[in-house]
């Protein structure tokens, strides 16, 4: 395996592993979890718990990129385009423009950093393939 895509590989692992930091407790201990990052706690709470298990459905997607970004290259650009640019934009919006509570921003830059790093071992990889590509073509002729 490519180099790039054997980094993005590790990079997507951690941000499914990064994920569940949120997963698990918004399912199983919303209130803490929200007190903990300064947000007020929402009645009825299930809206919170179903928030934590609609962010495991998507970190559930991301795992065939993860196992193998070569074989599964457009599962991989959907976990940077739309899940990540629109998780942190949706989040960062929220906080700067709509008076959200600013623990929202822990998701959005979450979002934001894996999806930076994503993008760019994605578009090295795409880059290293089609100069591996190119190389082998020069050979055969």
């Amino acid at each position: 395996m490519n180099t790039y895509a054997q980094l993005f590989s590790r990079v997507t692992w951690l941000g499914i592993i990064v994920n569940m930091f949120f997963v698990i407790p918004c399912c199983f201990f919303p209130e803490k979890f929200l007190s903990l990052l300064g947000m007020h706690i929402p009645f009825p709470i299930i809206w919170v718990q179903a928030s934590g298990l609609l962010l495991f459905i998507i970190s559930v997607f991301y795992i065939p990129a993860a196992i193998d970004p070569e074989r599964y290259i457009a599962t991989a650009w959907i976990s940077i385009f739309p899940s990540r640019t629109f998780g942190a934009t949706f989040f960062l919006s929220a906080v700067f423009f709509f008076g959200q509570d600013k623990g929202f921003l822990s998701i959005a830059f979450v979002d934001l950093s894996f999806g930076l790093i994503e993008v760019i071992l994605l578009i090295l990889f795409m880059r290293n393939q089609h100069s591996i590509t190119a190389e082998t073509v020069k050979q055969l002729i």
